[in-house]
């Protein structure tokens, strides 16, 4: 063999060694380097677009190596939606075998009571189980679900129907389906209620008056009494007066409002207008939906916050002057 032919052959060699070894390493050795990372597959999403979801997210080194011994192994097209959880652990073949074996994680996601619609977007948002431009758009189109559930539902937004509570999600849900379980979730829960209650407010009505008693009320005990209070302000036609209704409608509920902040132009400003807001300001649980559907038997009109989480009551503005001097300037 002359030595030309020698050095090729050596060359051919270390070049067919070089490629299984980066094909060993490609395959065998895990890329993920975070303790775990989960990944949402939404549903008709091709191998090609897997590839690139997994890449993005540094699962695998190589889309194109992916892409072909996912077809040399004929799991293509078998490749299902959902969502994942992958390990450090896992290199490109397992990762193969659990998007072919539909190995998903549920996620369990808790709805806080009291959350605006905006709230619950960056919770869903952060935990992978709807784009958040999706979530905004259905919950602005509330008529796409009316033949989901057997009562009427608002025009302009979901606000208020978006039910707290504990969910699971698969990543398999669509993003109507998404939504779809939070006023499921309602019906079941408070429609028997208020068809109970025969209450003079309609549906909507209730809703707003709960999503103001959640955001008033520290403890539970008061929610009744609070909810009286409000009573008792629309049935004599004064203002509610209510300060959580003007932190909605600035999109901050942490924020203490100055004198300035109570002449803000807004709909949803009941420190100038009278009667409820025009929608929800948040998402009530049961216990406030509750409250605003049977108030206490008192005939309190003013409430200030004593600063331990309680309010003081009062049934004149008098006493009302008196207890915000003791506890907010004592």
């Amino acid at each position: 063999m002359s030595s030309k032919k020698s050095r090729f052959l050596e060359l051919l060699i270390i070049g067919i060694c070089s490629l299984i070894l980066i094909l060993v390493f490609e395959i065998f050795i895990p890329s993920l380097k975070e303790e775990k990372v989960s990944v949402i597959i939404p549903l008709n999403t091709g191998s090609k677009e897997i590839a690139n979801i997994l890449f993005q997210q540094k699962i695998i080194k190589n889309k194109s190596l992916f892409i072909f011994i996912s077809r040399i192994l004929g799991k293509e097209k078998h490749l299902k939606a959902g969502r994942y959880e992958f390990t450090p652990s896992d290199n490109m073949l397992d990762v193969l075998n659990k998007l072919r074996r539909g190995q998903i994680s549920i996620c369990r996601l808790t709805i806080p009571e009291g959350l605006p619609w905006w709230k619950i977007a960056d919770l869903l948002t952060r935990n992978k189980v709807i784009k958040r431009e999706d979530f905004v758009k259905l919950i602005k189109e509330p008529q796409i679900f009316k033949d989901e559930v057997s009562f009427s539902l608002p025009e302009n937004t979901l606000e208020g129907y978006l039910y707290p509570d504990t969910y699971y999600f698969t990543g398999r849900e669509t993003p109507k389906e998404v939504i779809k379980k939070f006023i499921l979730r309602f019906e079941e829960e408070i429609i028997p209620l208020y068809k109970k209650r025969r209450s003079k407010f309609s549906l909507k009505e209730i809703v707003t008056l709960a999503s103001i008693i959640e955001k008033e009320a520290k403890v539970s005990f008061e929610k009744p009494i609070i909810s009286a209070v409000f009573y008792n302000r629309l049935q004599k036609g004064m203002k509610l007066r209510a300060d959580p209704t003007i932190k909605y409608a600035m999109g901050n509920f942490q924020e203490k409002l100055t004198y300035e902040d109570l002449k803000i132009s807004s709909s949803y400003n009941t420190y100038l207008h009278y009667g409820l807001p025009p929608t929800p300001i948040c998402n009530p649980g049961k216990e406030s939906i509750y409250a605003a559907l049977y108030p206490a038997s008192v005939d309190y009109l003013y409430f200030v916050a004593k600063g331990d989480g309680t309010h003081k009551f009062s049934k004149t503005y008098k006493e009302h002057l008196i207890a915000i001097y003791k506890y907010q300037k004592g």
